[in-house]
Order: structure tokens, then sequence, then C-alpha cells
């Protein structure tokens, strides 16, 4: 075939079925959610040959002004980049499979600010400590294991008795749990919680346990080694219904309401103020890079921005200044 008639909307039938044991299951769940819910509506009818730089470049602003499903308002800007991103990469695969001339697609989607994430501070986190050793179980023990390793959420549902070294005092983390939701070509929405590899080959990692937690962990262990840490039996706890026990938690000790991720954040921050290098912390968290820590995950406090500021030269004259 050597022109591009076939209308999109029959190509992305085609590649999501092409593309679905190739990618992780995570992955082409997202994938699956966009084509259904944005893509197909917007650009389904036209062929690929309709579907210059400039038709997606009017789609990705119309997505922005008015792509929410309820007719609310626009997508955030992080939306619509992944969107344009599946775009391409499907009409990639478009030309490809077609034996077309290669297409240089540039689309201008606007820059997403980094969201705010609160980390706690001394103060807070010997109230949030004290409070889960006095509760002494195993879903508040890992309130404790997030906040000293930087484990996700998923990667500590998906903890295993038998990936704690206690006598070695490390944590393994080899596989992550999530719910994933995805829609088939009917329409029809589904869901299924899945038990992966972490999300990149760099969370795949091995941290160090905090030597106060060993006679905790040591009290609540199960001599079965297959047996959920948060859950006490073989089957895991998903990541929403944790979050609702760490929610409660925080409620009942009258803690700051701080986002389950930001336990992650305060590990992170901690280290480094600590004096910890910036590639130690990055391999603690699995970040394939040393940038993703830093513009990420560390939160200078603000006694630490003070001494930073104390830091720097003082003169006792204007005269002494004009000399140096």
């Amino acid at each position: 075939m050597t022109d591009c008639n076939v209308k999109y909307r029959d190509w992305l039938q085609e590649w999501l079925v092409r593309i679905r044991g190739g990618v992780k299951e995570s992955t082409w769940a997202n994938y699956s959610v966009a084509v259904m819910n944005h893509i197909l509506p917007a650009l389904g009818e036209y062929t690929l040959e309709e579907l210059t730089e400039e038709k997606l470049q009017e789609t990705v602003f119309f997505w922005l002004r008015q792509g929410r499903l309820d007719g609310s308002g626009g997508l955030s800007g992080k939306t619509v980049k992944d969107l344009a991103n599946v775009v391409k990469g499907s009409l990639r695969a478009a030309r490809r499979y077609y034996h077309l001339p290669p297409q240089d697609i540039s689309l201008r989607c606007p820059g997403t600010a980094l969201p705010r994430m609160d980390v706690l501070t001394a103060s807070e986190q010997k109230r949030l400590v004290c409070a889960a050793l006095s509760e002494g179980n195993c879903r508040s023990a890992g309130i404790l294991i997030s906040l000293y390793t930087g484990l996700r959420i998923g990667e500590l549902c998906a903890l295993q008795w038998k990936d704690i070294d206690l006598k070695g005092r490390i944590v393994h983390v080899r596989k992550t749990v999530q719910r994933i939701f995805y829609k088939e070509w009917t329409g029809a929405a589904k869901s299924s919680v899945v038990i992966t590899a972490p999300k990149t080959r760099s969370a795949a990692r091995d941290v160090p346990l905090a030597s106060f937690l060993v006679p905790l962990l040591r009290e609540l262990h199960c001599s079965d080694p297959e047996t959920y840490v948060l859950s006490g039996d073989r089957k895991c706890l998903e990541p929403k219904t944790y979050r609702t026990f760490y929610k409660r938690f925080l409620e009942r000790n009258n803690l700051p309401m701080l986002r389950f991720h930001g336990l992650r954040h305060t590990f992170a921050t901690l280290c480094i103020e600590d004096g910890a290098d910036c590639k130690t912390v990055s391999a603690l968290l699995g970040h394939a890079s040393v940038n993703l820590t830093l513009s990420l995950y560390v939160h200078p406090q603000i006694e630490q921005k003070r001494k930073c500021i104390e830091r720097l030269p003082v003169y006792e004259s204007r005269r002494a200044a004009r000399r140096f």
C-alpha cells in the first residue's frame, strides 16, 4: 500500500492490538484510555493523509481549551502532552506499517509546572514516628518503612516478608502494585489490580533498613515468606485502600494532611540536608537520573536556606567591600 487514505480510527484499533504484548500492561491501559476518551473522538474520522501537523496542532489547542469530558474546560498541560505523544507514536508506527515516507511532527504543548509537594518538618516527623510506633501494627509500620526508605506506595503494597532481610537490614524492591483502568474498543471500561516489575529498571533496587525499625519488624514478622507485609496474608492491599488507612492515621493522630508521596519527598530532602550525595539519594529512590531527584524530590527547609545565606561572606565596611 503506498497511500495513506486509511481512516485513523481503523489504524488506532490495529495499533492497540499490535503493541499490547510489547509494552507494560499499565502503559497499554493508559494508551487505551487516551485513545478512547480523547484521540478517537477528535481525530478518528480523519484519514492518515489528512492528519497534517497543522490539524494536529489545532487539536492540541482544542484539548487545552475544552478537552474535558464533562465539558467544564480544558485538560492539563501534562495530559495534553501525553496525548500528543500517543498520537505521534501511533502515526510513526502507521507510516512504517504502510511503507510511507517519515513525517516529522512538531507540536507545541505548554510547559507543565511542577506540582508543589509538602514535606514533614522535624517536629511533624517526630510526632508521626511516635504515633506509628505506638500503634505498632503492620499498616502503621508501612508508613515508617516509606518514610525511612523512600518506597513508592505501590512498591510498599507489593512488599512481602521474603523481600525484607532483617538480618542484613535490607529491603529488596522488585515489584509494584497498581490498579489499572483501560477501555476496550467497544467502549467498555474495566479495571484490574496488577503486580508488575517496578516502573523503570533503576527502580528495582536494594535499600538499607533503618536499624531502629528492625525490632518492630521482628515483632510483626510472619514466618510465611509469601505473606504481604501490609495485609498480613497472601493477598496484597491495593494502593487506594492503603491511602485510606494512611489518611485516617493522620486524622486520628492530629497530623497534617500530607500526601502519602510526601513521605518519599521527606526522605529525599532529609537525606540531602544530612549531607548525602545526590547520586546516592537518586539510587535509593530508584531514579535513572540525578537531575530528576534534584528537581522533584529535594525541598530545602527554611533553616537550611538560612544556613546557606549565613555562609555568604560578610564585610565590616563599605570600604572593605569595595576592596574586594
